[in-house]
């Protein structure tokens, strides 16, 4: 077979080899993003002397709040469309 030919196809397989490594590393990282990010709010929540039933009395009287702040798109203050690119 050509040798060009070869190449590509050991380069084929090393890219495939490459791409289920990271696709098997991928939740592991989003894991333990969402972990560092729950020990921060707890970290923060600990820090503020917040009784939990006030805790829970904040966080709902803000929804409103967090619920529009999370449809809008915060790099140039405008919406987000979900079905446009940003």
């Amino acid at each position: 077979m050509n040798v060009q030919i070869n190449k590509v196809i050991n380069d084929i397989e090393k890219t495939k080899a490459k791409i289920a490594e990271l696709q098997a590393l991928l939740p592991k990282l989003e894991k333990k993003k969402t972990e560092l990010e729950n020990a921060e709010i707890v970290r923060l929540v600990r820090k503020a002397s917040v009784e939990p039933a006030n805790l829970a009395g904040f966080i709902n009287s803000i929804k409103p709040t967090l619920s529009s702040y999370a449809q809008t798109d915060h790099r140039d203050g405008n919406p987000s469309h979900s079905d446009e690119p940003k």
